[in-house]
């Protein structure tokens, strides 16, 4: 019944005549919590160990060939399909030739991993049963993806992958960057540590992974604890130190202005160059975005959406970073236009056919991963309310118009621009002749 102020009033919790705190599924949920409330490390295998995972049908039914592998497994969860079996062979021969050059016998390898074997396993979020009970199984995994990786890493840089034709190459790298298809960074470095008898060396791997893919710099820090090749590559495209402690993605997509839109309000972009002031800035005193160097090729989209991906199934440091990053590029991307400004800018290197093309393939990202419109992390938000001041700014956003109107009205022909100048030419031809002619007039000769 409603009472006096119109509200339900709300009825006393009746107790049940039946007991169930002895049913079998109350008991087994209270002695689960029991002991996590006795032992609170127990709460770190549901937060932290997991950072292999397997990607949400969600995902993959919008573009499953994104998410598989096409020449190479690492780790178990592709291991044995039939289609890569063929590189299986080709692994074991690179393996013995990985032991010839390292001089040190298999089992050391072996033996290496065997005491973290467990936690190798934790990694993997969604591993099968079988591996959990076939530990001999699992580890000669590891050995051989792990010695097959690092050579494919450091021949790479070398330019010494005779063992490997280039065609395969490429699809194998291309394979390293699933987040399906990763192995532990432990196993590099425990294999490294055999390899070269000393330390274990993290700076070392991790730039053999930017190397490989053309990310490294002498000024790139220490990236923290990078998880496998993926979370390398990842935190290459937006390692900033001053945004690692943020927590947690709060802020809501903006609608950032095109590439072309930007310098109509007389914002220049230029390529960063130094990692460590962070991959991407606004410099509201002169007016210059700043953005790290992207390499747009056949494999770009894959690669992108394994980063979503793992940006929004993994809980660690720079949450949603990449995401918002890809989301930031896809703003600035919006018609050819943009791109060949990008490309001029030494940001954007084309290497998939036509301008347009390139713009298609971010605008299907946002199609094939919903969660690029979601929302986008502090480090992007920060560098959109400088830009939104700075376009504010009374006399930009008359240039902004101008420019823009001048654009529209000359339908963005190249040709306007050698009118103008020819415009000037002549203006100035004009004045000199009409100077000329009236010189004489007012200072005759004597």
């Amino acid at each position: 019944m409603p009472g006096a102020g119109g509200v339900d009033e709300v009825e006393p919790v009746q107790q049940s005549s039946i007991n169930w705190a002895n049913e079998e599924w109350v008991v087994e949920i209270r002695n689960e919590l029991d002991q996590l409330l006795r032992d609170s490390t127990a709460l770190e295998p549901y937060s932290k160990k997991g950072s292999i995972y397997k990607v949400p049908d969600l995902l993959k039914n919008l573009n499953c060939k994104a998410y598989e592998p096409q020449m190479a497994s690492f780790g178990p969860y592709h291991y044995g399909k039939e289609h890569l079996m063929p590189m299986e062979k080709r692994k074991h021969t690179i393996l013995l030739d990985f032991l010839r050059e390292s001089g040190k016998p298999l089992e050391s390898y072996v033996n290496a991993l065997a005491p973290v074997v467990q936690d190798l396993k934790d990694s993997y979020d969604a591993l099968d049963p079988r591996w959990h009970a076939d530990t001999s199984g699992f580890l000669k995994l590891m050995v051989q993806d792990g010695c097959f990786m690092l050579h494919i890493l450091d021949r790479w840089i070398l330019y010494e992958l005779y063992l490997l034709g280039s065609l395969e190459t490429a699809s194998i790298r291309r394979d390293m960057l699933l987040l399906e298809n990763q192995l532990p960074m432990l196993v590099l470095l425990k294999i490294d540590q055999v390899r070269n008898g000393g330390e274990p060396r993290e700076k070392f791997i991790q730039d053999l992974v930017l190397g490989s893919w053309d990310l490294w710099s002498h000024e790139h820090p220490l990236m923290g604890k990078c998880l496998h090749v993926l979370d390398v590559y990842r935190k290459a495209l937006i390692w900033d130190e001053k945004y690692v402690s943020i927590a947690a993605l709060s802020v809501k997509t903006f609608q950032l202005w095109s590439a072309i839109e930007l310098t109509e309000a007389g914002i220049r972009l230029k390529r960063s160059f130094s990692e460590q002031k962070g991959r991407i800035a606004f410099n509201a005193n002169d007016g210059v975005l700043t953005l790290p160097r992207l390499e747009v090729d056949h494999v770009t989209e894959s690669t992108f959406l394994n980063l979503i991906a793992f940006d929004g199934l993994h809980v660690g440091d720079l949450p949603g970073e990449v995401t918002s990053f890809i989301y930031f590029m896809r703003q600035l991307i919006k018609s050819p236009r943009d791109v060949r400004l990008l490309i001029s800018s030494g940001i954007l290197k084309n290497g998939i056919g036509s301008d347009e093309a390139v713009v298609q393939l971010f605008d299907s990202l946002s199609k094939e991963a919903p969660m690029l419109n979601q929302c986008t992390s502090k480090m992007y938000h920060d560098v959109y309310i400088r830009i939104l001041l700075y376009r504010r700014k009374p006399q930009n956003r008359l240039r902004a118009y101008l420019v823009h109107a001048y654009h529209e009205s000359t339908n963005w022909s190249p040709l306007a621009y050698w009118s103008i100048l020819a415009a000037i030419l002549l203006f100035i031809l004009s004045f000199l002749q009409t100077w000329y002619t009236l010189y004489p007039y007012y200072h005759p000769r004597k």
